[in-house]
């Protein structure tokens, strides 16, 4: 029997729209890049962080666009351009070649990252499209679209560079797991103590979907439209994700066990969508002599779980950075996650009359 002793803390991590910045006209007029990352908390507290700390030595592409004084002079200027660190100049730049700004006129940017020599994502002036993209296959591959930047007309230092302003934005979702007990022991007003340790056998994510597309097209204001529910379309193929959890055991409710983070594509979690973890739980009981070196029973594959669908959170959206505390009660548990003590509810039942007539001779 399947017993729901599971309770869900869950955060996402929405990460916000940008604002736009005026650029003014350094010295140089070799066309460089400043890339960034932007993240967000659920208390809103905004960072902007340099795309080198978490992505060191990982090229991007970019695209860009001559537009004209006059409009027929309008044309490609760079067409999937690897742009790259260089550690002694501290600049980024496009790899192997050298562009220059152009004397008047403007350009207009879309970059990706990470840099793909076959064109993925599918990148026009108005929009990115992701093919058939499998998260399981590529399980570290991070995708990155940046805001697009226009009427650009020389470098400028608007994050951590001189450079085109690039500023990445996750295509995929990101989900966080951390396994706490929320009691580890228990001394009633009796004076006995209960105590428990839970080994963790293992946490599976069931039914995710982890394959399909994605298409985003610009809006009338200049950003990048997502779908409804910020959610890429699914293939509809299904796969099991297991975490990580060889050798852990919880016999303390003070700190949460980190399980790691992983990508996952963006999708509703009304789709069947479920986690299951095995469990052995050994329980102690002392009453006044210490709890000695064995257990009072061992419950061997205990299998809890919950419908992901059952918290208040529908989507892992694009660009959203989702953390799950999974909090454990190691016995049955109240609607408060407190041990259920075990009662008793006697009763007796009727006497049972029986009527006969008889003849008894004497």
């Amino acid at each position: 029997m399947i017993r729901t002793i599971l309770a869900f803390v869950a955060a996402a991590i929405a990460m916000a729209a940008c604002t736009r910045v005026q650029l003014d006209r350094p010295e140089s007029d070799e066309i460089r890049f400043q890339v960034a990352g932007y993240r967000s908390t659920v208390q809103s507290t905004k960072a902007i962080d340099d795309y080198k700390n978490e992505y060191a030595g990982v090229p991007f592409g970019a695209y860009t666009w001559y537009k004209g004084e006059d409009p027929a002079d309008n044309a490609v200027f760079m067409t999937n351009q690897k742009v790259s660190y260089n550690s002694t100049t501290n600049i980024w730049a496009p790899e192997g070649t050298t562009f220059y700004w152009p004397k008047g006129g403007s350009l207009d940017f879309i970059c990706y990252s990470p840099y793909n020599s076959s064109g993925v994502p599918a990148i026009s002036e108005n929009s990115i499209s992701y093919g058939a993209w499998d998260v399981s296959a590529n399980p570290d591959v991070d995708l990155l679209y940046a805001d697009k930047m226009t009427g650009l007309t020389n470098n400028s230092n608007t994050y951590y560079y001189m450079g085109v302003p690039v500023l990445f934005r996750h295509a995929l979702a990101k989900l966080g797991f951390s396994v706490q007990l929320a009691y580890s022991e228990q001394t009633p007003a009796t004076g006995d103590k209960t105590k428990w340790e839970v080994a963790v056998n293992s946490i599976t994510l069931k039914d995710v979907r982890q394959s399909g597309s994605l298409d985003i097209s610009l809006d009338s204001y200049g950003s990048w439209e997502l779908p409804a529910g910020r959610v890429w379309t699914s293939d509809g193929s299904k796969t099991d994700i297991s975490l990580d959890c060889s050798g852990l055991t919880l016999f303390t409710d003070t700190t949460p066990q980190d399980l790691g983070s992983f990508l996952v594509l963006p999708q509703t979690l009304d789709q069947g969508q479920n986690l299951v973890l095995n469990l052995t739980i050994s329980t102690w009981h002392d009453n006044g002599s210490g709890f000695g070196s064995t257990p009072l029973i061992v419950e061997t594959s205990v299998e809890v779980g919950a419908s992901l669908a059952g918290i208040a959170l529908p989507q892992w959206g694009i660009n959203q950075c989702v953390k799950y505390n999974l909090i454990l009660a190691p016995s049955l548990a109240d609607t408060s996650n407190q041990p259920t003590q075990i009662t008793f509810d006697p009763a007796v039942a009727e006497w049972e009359t029986v009527e006969l007539n008889a003849v008894i001779n004497i």
